[in-house]
């Protein structure tokens, strides 16, 4: 900590606590600060000791602890302003320097005991209760921004559920009359994104909050392949005992990239092709269970013990939901990997590794293993 002996006067015209105070004011204020430097992890405040001074932040970073939180107070921003209040009571917590910072520091004990700086003190009382009021009325304004959010969030998706609803019919015929469902699929996807996009971008939050981002790609890629791995030694395991000890499974080989094309034909280009158009869908679609659906749930539900379970189980209810114009088993199997995936991306709150997940594991069961045998049997 260093005292430093700079014009406190030209110092304070520059603040906006006391920039609308006359001259005479700023002087007689001068009289009664300093400006204190601190390095990084200095105490400015430390908890238990006498509430006598108002501290402005001149520059740096200021981290004030309360309670196991942290706020962090920047240039123009004012701590202990309770002392103006009652200078009798003690700090009931600290505040550190984060990186070189410059304080003003006021000793309101002093100044309000004087009688006859009455007038300055009633000016300072109501500059801090102005910015009080500023400050609470932008921390209401945080409170209700995440009500907003979810208000928008239940109206489109109630909007996109009884759309969806009104066509489940229409829908089920097309799909058992073609034979494919893939035109429905690619639909109800792409305006399924859409609706989550135009969410994100009303909510008032960034799209990084909701987990679109590429931060910490490198890592999250490998924590994926990582955690997906047995995933995958489970399902050829899996597949290994079917075709093992089930007798009408035993004609079935262990790998079958044909399995897929039984109805169309298999080729090589057919093959790749399919696998391209798999990765880019697996991304939108974590892009709307994940990023879309759970993220919103985690940013706009109320705090809970229970709300990062409740997110992923919503999140993946509904996504599986759409899946029901196919039939109810495929949307149980959409279900349930949508879990570990939810868990997935709690864990790393980005759609990278989950999107990388989901590829793996859709291109090892359906086009290697081909476990689309099983449904056609």
């Amino acid at each position: 900590m260093i005292n430093t002996n700079v014009d406190l006067h030209s110092e304070m015209k520059n603040n906006h606590l006391t920039a609308d105070l006359t001259e005479y004011e700023i002087k007689l204020l001068s009289k009664f600060s300093e400006l204190v430097h601190f390095d990084n992890g200095e105490y400015i405040i430390e908890e238990g000791e006498p509430n006598w001074f108002v501290y402005i932040v001149k520059s740096g970073m200021v981290i004030r602890q309360d309670n196991n939180r942290h706020a962090s107070y920047k240039a123009g921003d004012v701590l202990g302003t309770d002392s103006l209040f009652d200078t009798s009571s003690y700090q009931a917590s600290s505040a550190i320097s984060q990186g070189s910072s410059s304080v003003f520091k006021i000793n309101v004990e002093v100044l309000f005991s004087a009688e006859r700086y009455k007038d300055l003190q009633i000016r300072l009382l109501s500059k801090v209760v102005s910015q009080l009021s500023t400050e609470l009325g932008e921390k209401q304004k945080q409170e209700r921004k995440p009500y907003k959010a979810l208000a928008l969030l239940t109206t489109n998706l109630l909007a996109v559920a009884s759309i969806y609803t009104l066509l489940l019919i229409s829908l089920t015929t097309f799909v058992e009359a073609t034979g494919v469902s893939t035109y429905v699929d690619i639909s109800i996807i792409i305006g399924f994104a859409a609706v989550m996009v135009m969410i994100m971008k009303q909510s008032g939050y960034s799209f990084q909050s909701f987990g679109v981002t590429i931060k910490n790609w490198k890592q999250h890629s490998k924590e994926a392949v990582l955690y997906t791995f047995p995933v995958l030694l489970f399902f050829l395991i899996l597949k290994w005992g079917l075709i093992t000890f089930i007798p009408a499974f035993s004609h079935m080989p262990l790998i079958n990239i044909e399995a897929t094309f039984e109805d169309i034909g298999f080729t090589y280009s057919m093959f790749a092709f399919s696998v391209v158009v798999y990765i880019l869908f697996s991304i939108v679609q974590e892009f709307i269970a994940r990023a879309g659906l759970q993220s919103a749930f985690s940013l706009f539900l109320p705090d809970s013990k229970w709300k990062v379970l409740l997110s992923i189980v919503l999140s993946n209810l509904l996504f599986a939901m759409a899946h029901s114009h196919i039939n109810i088993w495929f949307a149980l199997t959409a279900f349930i990997p949508g879990l570990y995936w939810g868990w997935m991306f709690e864990k790393q709150r980005s759609i990278v590794g989950v999107s990388i997940s989901h590829m793996l594991i859709g291109i090892w069961v359906i086009f290697i293993l081909g476990f689309t045998q099983f449904l056609t049997l």
